[in-house]
């Protein structure tokens, strides 16, 4: 059994409701449609072009989607995830336990010694 694994069993959490819970998390809002806008405003402005998206303060929306089933299921597998997912459960299994009243994790707490995927590198050519 993974340490993944190990720590949900430990901690009681279902795995239905970490799935819904991401889900809720990640879910676009209207603060996240009105980045969306101002981010495309900064492309399209002659003006704002040059400048980097932190010099405007302008933040990244949240990305629309949770954790799936079947990268759940890859987690509690002890398979290589990338990191952006493996930030998902994270935070997933953190409002878990703020809502319990226990103390967040780390992706080190969760995953142990298993590292990220690591993406295909592209062909020199």
């Amino acid at each position: 059994m993974g340490s993944f694994q190990q720590f949900l069993n430990d901690k009681q959490i279902d795995t239905k409701a970490l799935t819904r819970l991401s889900a809720q998390l990640e879910a676009h809002s209207e603060e996240d449609a009105g980045l969306v806008h101002k981010r495309w405003a900064k492309r399209h402005d002659k003006d704002t072009q040059a400048k980097s998206y932190a010099e405007l303060g302008i933040a990244k929306p949240r990305s629309g989607r949770g954790v799936s089933a079947q990268q759940l299921r890859a987690a509690l597998a002890d398979q290589p995830l990338p990191p952006r997912v493996r930030g998902k459960i994270v935070r997933a299994v953190n409002a878990v336990l703020a809502k319990e009243g226990g103390k967040p994790v780390t992706h080190a707490t969760l995953f142990g010694d298993v590292r990220h995927r690591q993406g295909v590198k592209p062909k020199a050519s």
